[in-house]
């Protein structure tokens, strides 16, 4: 064995030799524990149930429930339907209303149409007074005219105009309750030109495993009904076709269907990504060990590990998450890294000329301290994420922490106990498999040692360089600048590293149900779902409905708030205006119909009704009107009371915006003093914003102190401990400078990759110094794990690299991100690292009194006895 500073302990000792010793023993051990987790694995499924990984104990996880048991949440599962006639849209609806509510076992109700002729004959009463007054006396000028102009007797000496009867400002102004046109029984838009078919699920957003079954059901149903309508009309899911009287085109959205295709477009995202990724390691690793044996123990130990992993994800949780879905892939990327350094300092002890035993067994005490350091540093940074309230991240912490301990031992028992059994059946064997590395030479021809020349320039160039790209992080200018602005180069510098808050920036380029939502929106002129407000009594629905509508400034990301008082009549205005309805009343008794011209004579009857309005209270709103707001007959005896729903003027994919509306709304303080908590989805998306931002940012400190310590307990110097996280640190700053530079922000998906950088970062330097620290010169120590470490780094890197070929995103955006941290610190390992270490080994020299290092003036000089290292 190598000289070291620090000598083997006993427990490596046994370990190494218990791999050499009894192979046959540990790879039983292995496969057993293979097959059992093979089992666990089989048995695992993926909970995709978004609220249950957050806190059951949150405010808003609490008010969402009461929502859900109540009526079902606050969203709805959207099918629009567009075609040019309006006839065969409503013919349709009708249909498909019927098919859809006899599927009691999926749909709660549908909404798609509700009689407005209650609120048609009552509009009087909603009407400002002061509008009232004026319709009445456009209208009044207008009977008088056409009274005049009917009578037999008319005659007019000087020609004039009839008075026109121009009512438009007035009905556009009072045509909709709710954004609900009174026009038309139907939910159609103003064109005419689409229809929206509200259905309500059994089940919540949240729950997107059925709301997936449930599209695939409903896209049969509709097949089924476009092939034996008797009016022959055909369905076609298109999102961009217009219809006409024999097709229509459908598509959904709403807040069921766009949770599941984001959720769901990183699942299927990742699938052509985890196979680019397998190939990527096999290519990377063949290439450096230009063989094709060692790849095949070392990516057959990363399989075994990454199953038993997901078997003691089985034991432990028991399922995967939306989140922990992903994590057999990056433990492939990051466990890999254990092997190839096994590999390549068994190669370097076979190279030494040891026997096959004895190279295993100093290979593991070599590399198994670096690796043990590094699997505990990697892991502590992953478990880190176990303080997070989120539990998709505290899981991740916990099983990718195991994962990478796992990993590690499984790779540090297989491949030198898979190495050890086929050694014994021919010594010769493992050297001509996995083939092997000469020690690097210590000195040149003349004797001298070999060394990086003139460290003192490289790590002042290099520190240079770093500083300048570092600084280009760092937000100099204190200016707002919008998310989606593009800036020069200069600007870009000015502002630093910056966040986008915009998560539609991380879905598929032109996702269908986000452009219909988009559509859907221009076209009825609503926002999206809304959130909804519970109280138990009518009379707290009055407190809450007041204080949300008589202070618009206040809330300001409001566009309008629906309640069972929407269909109320302001009780002063309501007198108000009946005053003045009876009045109208009387003035037109004297008044014969049938004297009035035909066109008027059609709407006499209508326009009777409306003047009998009369005041009324919340008892006289309709029940079809009434139970939107109330309880379904399932709801919990606790849960029984009233809906008030609150619709968002902002868009809530802007983070900044929803965090605004979630703000403005989380908690109504009324009048009274009474408080009320909104719930839906715009909260818990807002509540997970602020734990992501707030984890980020807590994380990556704790990773830091975490890193901190664990390097100084394993060198117990803090010269050496300051230098072994150079590569990580700088390498990381680096990372933020060149995102700067080239416009590329942070994000709430990428700002995760943070930590996880972090914890595998920190192999760079652990492996270089301690090869560094048995004694050898840097370039030495550089020329026998440099490959390793750059390996074991463009093996992560292709991991990552393979999730640009992702559609989603947010996932292109973690790749690429981690690609620029990974790649900074490698360079930062071979450049300023290697700067230091120079300088150390040159003061170790000197303190050794062995030799008196070369100084910068000699290099300058360019002597030829000395050999250069690149």
């Amino acid at each position: 064995m190598s000289a070291s500073s620090h000598p083997p302990h006993r427990f490596a000792l046994a370990y190494a030799g218990l791999m050499v010793r009894r192979p046959g023993l540990v790879l039983l051990v292995i496969l057993g524990l293979l097959g059992i987790s093979l089992y666990g694995t089989s048995k695992l499924t993926i909970n995709s149930n978004q609220l249950d990984l957050i806190s059951q104990d949150l405010p808003e996880v609490k008010e969402v429930k009461r929502i859900i048991d109540m009526v079902g949440g606050s969203g709805y599962f959207m099918l629009a339907l567009r075609s040019s006639d309006e006839a065969t849209l409503k013919r349709v609806a009708d249909d498909l209303a019927q098919k859809l509510n006899a599927d009691k076992e999926n749909v709660r109700f549908v909404t798609y149409k509700i009689p407005v002729e209650f609120v048609q004959q009552n509009m009087a009463l909603f009407i400002k007074t002061e509008d009232l007054a004026e319709g009445k006396k456009r209208i009044g000028a207008y009977m008088k005219d056409q009274l005049r102009r009917n009578n037999p007797f008319f005659i007019e000496l000087k020609k004039t105009e009839p008075v026109k009867l121009d009512l438009q400002d007035l009905i556009n102004k009072y045509s909709s309750v709710g954004k609900k046109s009174i026009i038309d029984d139907y939910y159609i838009s103003p064109d005419r030109k689409m229809m929206m078919m509200l259905i309500k699920p059994m089940w919540d957003t949240n729950e997107l495993g059925k709301t997936k079954v449930y599209v695939e059901k409903l896209t049969q149903d509709l097949a089924e009904y476009s092939k034996t309508n008797p009016q022959g009309v055909k369905l076609v899911e298109d999102y961009a076709l217009m219809g006409d009287a024999k097709t229509v085109a459908y598509g959904y959205t709403g807040s069921y269907k766009t949770a599941v295709d984001d959720s769901y477009a990183i699942e299927e995202s990742l699938q052509p990504v985890a196979v680019i990724a397998f190939v990527a390691i096999l290519v990377i690793t063949i290439a450096f060990f230009r063989k094709w044996a060692p790849t095949v123990i070392v990516v057959s130990g990363m399989v075994i590990g990454t199953i038993i992993t997901m078997g003691f994800t089985y034991a432990t949780i028991g399922e995967l998450n939306m989140i922990t879905s992903i994590l057999g892939g990056i433990l492939m990327g990051f466990g890999i890294d254990f092997g190839i350094h096994f590999i390549f300092r068994t190669r370097l002890e076979l190279g030494a000329g040891k026997p096959y035993d004895i190279a295993i067994r100093d290979a593991i005490i070599n590399a198994g301290r670096p690796a043990l350091i590094s699997a505990v540093v990697t892991a502590g940074s992953f478990f880190v994420l176990m303080v997070s309230e989120f539990r998709g991240f505290s899981q991740f912490g916990f099983l990718a922490g195991c994962g990478t301990l796992i990993l590690g031992l499984t790779l540090f028992s297989w491949s030198p106990a898979l190495l050890a059994l086929i050694g014994r059946l021919n010594p010769a064997l493992p050297q001509q498999l996995i083939g092997i590395m000469k020690p690097p030479a210590t000195n040149n021809a003349s004797g001298k040692e070999i060394r990086f020349p003139r460290p003192g320039l490289l790590l002042g160039i290099s520190t240079t360089i770093v500083v300048v790209v570092c600084a280009c992080a760092i937000p100099w200018s204190s200016k707002e600048v919008s998310a989606s602005a593009k800036l020069p180069l200069l600007e870009r510098i000015q502002h630093g590293v910056r966040f986008n808050y915009n998560t539609r920036a991380l879905m598929p380029a032109n996702q269908p149900s986000v452009n219909l939502q988009d559509e859907v929106g221009e076209r009825f002129q609503i926002s999206s779902d809304p959130i909804a407000v519970y109280t138990k009594t009518l009379e707290e629905t009055k407190e809450v409905y007041d204080e949300l509508t008589k202070h618009p400034e206040k809330y300001k990301s409001i566009d309008q708030v629906v309640s069972v008082y929407s269909f109320v009549p302001p009780a002063e205005n309501a007198q108000a205006n009946a005053k003045i309805l009876t009045e109208w009343q009387e003035e037109l008794k004297e008044i014969n119909v049938e004297s009035l011209p035909p066109e008027m004579q059609e709407k006499a009857g209508i326009f009777k009704k409306m003047l009998e309005a009369r005041p009324f209270d919340v008892h006289g709103v309709p029940d079809i009107y009434a139970k939107q707001f109330r309880h379904l007959p399932t709801t919990l005896p606790e849960n029984h009371g009233y809906l008030t729903f609150i619709y968002p003027s902002v868009d809530l994919w802007d983070g900044k915006l929803m965090l605004q509306f979630a703000d403005e709304t989380s908690v109504i303080k009324t009048e009274s003093g009474k408080e009320f908590r909104s719930a839906g989805a715009a909260q818990l998306y807002a509540r997970l914003a602020r734990i992501v931002l707030k984890d980020g940012q807590l994380t990556v400190i704790l990773v830091a102190l975490w890193i901190l310590i664990m390097h100084f307990a394993d060198f117990r110097s803090v010269p050496l401990a300051l230098a072994s996280v150079i590569p990580l640190t700088v390498g990381l700053a680096m990372m933020l400078g060149f995102m700067s530079i080239f416009d590329l922000r942070l994000n709430f998906m990428n700002i995760i990759i943070l930590p996880i950088l972090l914890g595998f970062g920190v192999s760079h330097g652990l492996y270089l110094l301690h090869r560094f620290l048995e004694g050898t010169s840097p370039v030495v120590a550089l020329r026998s794990v440099g490959a390793a470490v750059a390996s074991s780094t463009l093996t992560a890197v292709s991991g990552f690299a393979a999730l640009l070929a992702a559609s989603h995103n947010g996932l292109q955006s973690m790749g690429l991100v981690a690609c620029i941290g990974l790649i900074t610190t490698l360079v930062v390992s071979f450049t300023v690292l290697a700067a230091v270490m120079q300088l150390m080994h040159d003061q170790r020299v000197r303190k050794r009194g062995q030799q008196q290092p070369p100084s910068d003036s000699s290099d300058a000089g360019g002597t030829g006895s000395e050999t250069r290292a690149a």
